[in-house]
């Protein structure tokens, strides 16, 4: 026989329930309209990179609020989801996968950013990943003197051409290329912040023969983790954009800018950068990649790895690759390149 006691006790539990689903839902809300402040304060940009997670979470909390009849909620939820929905598509440029045909024959360069973490010093994954990969150029951020000496003494054969600029911190960089460089540079950035961290960008100009050649801007922006790493990112991303501008007055000129930037598409500083500049944010999935922390289940991931391109080449392929033990995955992308090489007089 159910007792009273019994009975009050389920119902107390069913309100409970619907208490924590009216606060989660209110927390949600709360950090969506957090989010729409990441101009403004460093804490309320933490907030933006999470748009997917939003929506995804409040379809959730839709289905538990009608199951509930918790109506005001529901109709919360579908329009949080529909905001964060919108903000998400309205920033994907998609591009359709490739066909077989589309990845084979002449004018197909091929890119890899991969930031692999600065404390890993064992790196034969890396090698026999890049080497499987074969692309024409690859980058590694957070590259010390042992990812240096990785290049050197196992890929110097495969990639003759090397840029290597390690460091002891997690602000380190290396490139390699299959094919000669036409030039190549470090230029920093002179923007030092209370942190003191003295931050550069890795540039590199290559050709494939019989096409126009391709320049690379390379840069490992800080976490916006204080508000001094928030101010540098934003300013970091500002001055690369002015570099660019000023080195390529022609903007058929092929420039890829890539790199950790601790920053999503969904940012309004991303934005800023894609106006200032006329980077293309392309992708071939329906989603951007999410890309960290990869230790963690993809749903819990955010794109933080980009490639941007602009000029006359297109985007084929762009696709996530593992992570080999660093807390990034790696990012692959396929270009095609004009085959008119037009005249070029940038640096």
């Amino acid at each position: 026989m159910v007792s009273f006691k019994n009975v009050t006790g389920a119902i107390s539990k069913l309100d409970n329930f619907n208490n924590w689903i009216r606060l989660l839902c209110v927390l949600l809300a709360v950090a969506y309209v957090l989010s729409l402040g990441a101009a403004y304060f460093w804490v309320f940009d933490l907030f933006r990179h999470f748009l997917l997670q939003y929506a995804l979470l409040a379809i959730v909390f839709v289905l538990l609020a009608l199951v509930r009849k918790l109506w005001p909620y529901a109709l919360a939820m579908v329009a949080l989801c529909g905001l964060c929905g919108y903000e998400i598509i309205s920033r994907i440029d998609y591009v359709p996968p490739p066909s077989a045909e589309a990845l084979a024959g002449p004018g197909l360069i091929k890119v890899i950013t991969y930031n692999r973490h600065h404390s890993l010093t064992a790196h034969q994954e890396m090698v026999d990943f890049i080497k499987a990969e074969n692309p024409d150029i690859f980058f590694i951020l957070e590259a010390n003197e042992t990812h240096a000496e990785a290049l050197k003494k196992d890929m110097k054969e495969v990639y003759p051409y090397q840029l290597l600029f390690p460091k002891e911190n997690a602000f380190g960089m290396v490139a390699a290329s299959r094919h000669p460089f036409k030039s190549k540079s470090v230029t920093f950035s002179q923007i030092i912040v209370k942190s003191g961290l003295k931050n550069f960008i890795l540039i590199a100009k290559i050709q494939i023969k019989g096409f126009a050649p391709v320049s690379f801007y390379a840069l490992h922006a800080p976490p916006p983790l204080r508000s001094w790493f928030f101010e540098q990112r934003n300013a970091e991303l500002d001055h690369a954009a002015s570099i660019i501008n000023y080195n390529h007055k022609d903007r058929n000129s092929n420039i890829v800018l890539l790199g950790d930037w601790n920053i999503t598409p969904y940012s309004p500083f991303f934005t800023r950068l894609l106006e200032q500049t006329g980077f293309k944010n392309q992708t071939t999935s329906r989603f951007f990649l999410p890309t960290w922390p990869a230790q963690y289940y993809s749903f819990f991931q955010i794109p933080i790895d980009h490639l941007l391109h602009r000029g006359n080449m297109t985007l084929i392929d762009k696709r996530r690759g593992p992570s080999l033990g660093s807390d990034h995955h790696a990012v692959v992308a396929v270009y095609r390149l004009d085959p008119v090489a037009q005249k070029n007089n940038d640096p």
